[in-house]
């Protein structure tokens, strides 16, 4: 038979252990209807437990025919003769009864209950111990039942959930939204003491409130819609303890409008628990009340919005995106579609079934999958370098444990399922022999295959010979007599300022220099004993003129060398204030040019490899690659920077020294990658090109990609972390 037939498809190598078994559902299961992009759904719930499990059309036509008066063979066969088109295969209903069985739905005949009992009890007992342990980042512990307490709330719970607590929220809001908007100035310069040691304590306090508010806000409105709510504890997420209520029987809700809202109830909840916050910060004195009030706010409005209704994550907006989109299941089917097309397309499995029911899923559930898996990884990762950042030991701790989460225990299912899974009896052999193919084909041109190996570093294109040009005296900018660009000549003039405080600075010396110089004469007749102070006196006066007469010399500004006057940042506009100090530009010898770019040091197999090629890119030009003969590396424990833009407080990726206001005293050790840089290679406008930053690309030995990338993670370590 060939093992694209439907009949291989249709039947099960595991169907013997189930056919003569006798199973129905256990009696506190109650089924409701829910449809969904037109699919009828059928949701099962144990009112004993307060589980949910929710099954295809198909599948409930199977399962309403579960007897203990009929073998499950009995009831497939009924099913196939009501719609043969439709019924489940035997694989399938393999599959759907284990997962009843493992959610305590079922129960069994008498001469086989205490096994199949006892081995379902230590399935579970086993299954939640392991979700415990794998979900370290999220666990619950259940403490009271707050059901009767809601029960008894519902008249205050009908009003604010109604339409007249719809207006006086809307009211509330717009209110506080008013007094932020007032306050607007301390509300954002607040913000900068927010994550300082010293708050935390009240952040966490203000978390706690607003998620407590945050819980009760699902726990009453599906309360208000008619679902029960038995379970408000705690959960300890990532070991910091904070409320969570299990609102999860508001699924059997038929109308997708209630869903929706008990959904989004928490996040409505918050925000008007941050609209309260903001109405007492805005009228209280700085203390812990407007302290606490303040985190309130910043809690219960932007991580709210940011991860509460972040579809990508299992919370809230997750569940409102699968009632949207009518797509129930969304997370697991996403995983299973997944599976199945790495098990057709990559191990060209035949008997499998995909998850996806339409078109439309068929791209969707693929999509959402690798979207959440990698959104979730990213998460993890930045949580996990959080902590290390403040605690070294424990971040390493958790990223071992997320590491071998996410690679050794699929790895570990994997290889269990090559070796042992029924579903490959016939071609197991043939699916090994595919995986360790595919294994080849993406481990060995990764791991074994060289590939070019670059180092891109930021830089500044420089003369080899210029002159920085700086103001050295304040003054109005006059006269323009020269324009940048322009070639000019040692001492010829540039620019001519005015400042008529100087000259008035200047007259005023003067005036007591003539003054000095009368009581001299006078002293020379009268007193001579006062003739000395006052030749010092004057002396002193005289160098003040002699730098006042320096400084309206330097209101002339020429050039100190000849060549090209750089200057793309100077503003020449006629009148403008020019500061003492201020940079003019440069003026450029034009005949020779240098790139040099810095890199941190952690890059240290610079020095093990050779340079091959050195190109450069100049921003503005890009299109133009730029090839230098060659690099010069040398290293700098402390230095200057070429260029501000080079470090942290200009943008780039060196550290710089807090204490320099110019953000060019570097703060770690740094490569200084020096290339001359032929004239003939930089075109047209060289005098502009002066200071321009750039990117240099040094090619290096070819290397696999696996020790390319094994490489970068460990300096990214090094740097970050001194390891």
């Amino acid at each position: 038979m060939s093992m694209d037939d439907p009949a291989s498809r249709t039947f099960s190598d595991s169907w013997h252990r189930v056919a003569k078994v006798r199973v129905e559902l256990r009696s506190s299961v109650r089924a409701h209807r829910q449809t969904f992009r037109g699919d009828t759904w059928v949701m099962l719930r144990d009112t004993l437990s307060s589980d949910w499990f929710r099954v295809s059309g198909e599948a409930w036509a199977f399962v309403s025919r579960l007897s203990l008066e009929r073998t499950i063979e009995d009831a497939w066969m009924l099913t196939l003769e009501a719609d043969p088109d439709t019924a489940l295969t035997q694989e399938e209903v393999v599959q759907l009864l284990g997962q009843l069985n493992l959610s305590n739905l079922l129960n069994f005949d008498r001469s086989s209950a205490g096994a199949s009992l006892f081995e379902r009890y230590a399935k579970r007992r086993r299954q939640e111990t392991k979700a415990l342990l794998m979900g370290f980042l999220a666990i619950k512990i259940p403490i009271l039942d707050p059901d009767r307490m809601l029960a008894a709330a519902m008249p205050l719970i009908r009003v604010l959930f109604g339409p007249i607590g719809a207006v006086l929220y809307l009211v509330l809001l717009a209110v506080a939204g008013k007094a932020l908007i007032d306050s607007a100035d301390s509300l954002f310069s607040q913000s900068a003491g927010l994550l300082a040691p010293g708050n935390l304590p009240l952040l966490y306090v203000g978390f706690i409130i607003a998620k407590v508010v945050h819980e009760f806000g699902h726990a009453a409105v599906c309360k208000r819609y008619g679902g029960e709510v038995h379970k408000m504890g705690v959960m300890l997420l990532i070991f910091a303890p904070m409320p969570y209520v299990d609102a999860t029987s508001s699924w059997g809700f038929r109308s997708r409008g209630e869903r929706l809202l008990t959904g989004a109830a928490g996040v409505i909840a918050e925000l008007g628990v941050a609209a309260v916050a903001a109405l007492l910060w805005a009228h209280t004195a700085p203390g812990a009340v407007n302290a606490i009030a303040y985190n309130v706010i910043f809690v219960a409005s932007v991580s709210s919005l940011l991860f509460n209704l972040n579809p990508l994550l299992r919370f809230d907006g997750y569940h409102m995106l699968v009632d949207f989109l009518d797509v129930p299941n969304l997370f697991q089917r996403s995983r299973e579609q997944l599976r199945y097309l790495g098990e057709r397309f990559l191990l060209a499995l035949p008997n499998g079934k995909p998850a996806a029911r339409t078109l439309t899923e068929a791209w969707l559930l693929p999509l959402y999958g690798v979207t959440s898996i990698v959104y979730w990884l990213m998460l993890m990762a930045t949580i996990v370098f959080f902590i290390a950042g403040e605690y070294l030991d424990l971040g390493v701790a958790l990223a071992w444990i997320l590491g071998f989460t996410v690679v050794v225990v699929p790895l570990w299912k994997f290889l269990k399922f090559l070796t042992t899974s029924p579903r490959l009896h016939h071609y197991r052999a043939r699916t090994v022999a595919l995986a360790m193919l595919v294994a080849a084909v993406i481990i060995v041109p990764l791991s074994l295959v060289p590939m070019p190996d670059r180092i891109r570093a930021s830089g500044v294109l420089e003369a080899s010979v210029y002159r920085q040009l700086n103001s050295d005296s304040p003054g109005f900018l006059v006269e323009l007599m020269a324009l940048p660009g322009a070639s000019v000549r040692r001492g010829e003039p540039l620019m001519r300022l005015e400042s008529p405080e100087l000259l008035f600075d200047l007259r005023a010396a003067l005036l007591q220099r003539e003054q000095l110089l009368a009581q001299e004469l006078r002293a020379t007749s009268l007193s001579v004993a006062d003739l000395m102070p006052l030749r010092h006196q004057r002396e002193a006066v005289e160098s003040v003129i002699a730098e006042l007469e320096r400084q309206r010399a330097a209101l002339l500004v020429t050039s100190p060398i000849d060549g090209i006057w750089s200057a793309p940042d100077l503003d020449t506009g006629l009148g403008r204030w020019v500061a003492r100090g201020a940079p003019l530009g440069a003026i450029v010898d034009p005949g020779s040019w240098r790139f040099v770019a810095v890199l941190p040091q952690v890059a240290t197999h610079l020095f093990d490899n050779r340079v091959h090629q050195v190109e450069l890119r100049l921003r503005g030009q890009e299109h133009l690659n730029i090839v230098a003969p060659e690099a010069k590396i040398v290293p700098f424990e402390t230095g200057t920077l070429p260029s501000r833009a080079l470090g942290f407080a200009g943008g780039g990726d060196i550290a710089v020294s807090a204490s320099d206001q110019n953000g060019l005293t570097a703060a770690e050790p740094f490569f200084r990658i020096q290339a001359m840089l032929p004239i003939e290679s930089l075109g047209d406008g060289l005098g502009l090109a002066h200071g321009r930053l750039g990117t240099i690309r040094l090619t290096l030995d070819d290397a696999p990609l696996l020790l390319q990338w094994e490489r970068g993670v460990r300096q990214f370590l090094q740097r970050r972390f001194r390891v």
